[in-house]
């Protein structure tokens, strides 16, 4: 019998990845909004980090100039 537990599969972007290191319940509360949004946490976590990164840049651009 085969038991292939792992199965590779192919990344379907090219994107940079990272990883990150989260509380539990920070991570439970992810899953719950993603669940109620239906997107994956992966999803939802690189809208908050876009969207918070976007606040921060025209904070930024306000303050140099």
């Amino acid at each position: 019998m085969n038991c292939n537990y792992f199965q590779i599969y192919e990344v379907p972007t090219k994107k940079p990845r990272t990883t990150i290191y989260l509380e539990p319940e920070l991570m439970q509360a992810l899953e719950e909004r993603a669940k109620e949004e239906k997107r994956t946490v992966s999803n939802l976590c690189n809208l908050l980090i876009e969207q918070a990164m976007n606040e921060w840049l025209n904070q930024r651009k306000k303050t140099i100039g």
